[in-house]
């Protein structure tokens, strides 16, 4: 997966603002209910973090956001360096496009999961190599929803 610019949460401006991404999370509705406040990113994690009940299962997990992109993907905690990427419910995923469609990407388990390729950083400042090299970041999760500081 290719990376954009500014996806580490270095030397960047976010591409959305709080009002939408609450309009985004206004979207989910039953069987999820939204638990908590909404954590934004501080200075060591560049993800928001909204924990999600789906009230089927009566499962927690928590649905993140970065803090540049409209990217999202589910974690079953939101423990820094230990996230734990989960398969995104496919109803989930409707309720949250129906605000921005096109714009938002949902990255999926597998994709979190993936090695991130050489050609995958070319886009990125040398600022977020370094991090990227110093936290030994290897996949695209790591990456795209990280702990650096």
């Amino acid at each position: 997966m290719k990376l954009l610019k500014g996806i580490t949460g270095f030397d960047t401006e976010s591409t959305f603002d709080l009002t939408q991404l609450n309009a985004v999370l206004s979207n989910i509705t039953q069987p999820y209910l939204k638990q908590g406040e909404l954590k934004k990113p501080n200075e060591s994690s560049n993800f928001y973090q909204q924990k999600i009940k789906d009230e089927r299962t009566k499962k927690e997990f928590y649905l993140i956001a970065n803090s540049t992109y409209f990217i999202f993907a589910c974690v079953e905690n939101s423990r820094c360096f230990d996230l734990r990427f989960i398969d995104f419910p496919i109803d989930l995923i409707t309720q949250l496009k129906a605000t921005v469609n096109s714009d938002l990407v949902v990255l999926n388990r597998k994709e979190a999961l993936e090695n991130v390729e050489t050609s995958d950083l070319k886009d990125l400042a040398e600022s977020e190599l370094k991090q990227i090299n110093y936290w030994k970041s290897k996949t695209v999760g790591e990456i795209i929803f990280n702990c650096y500081d």
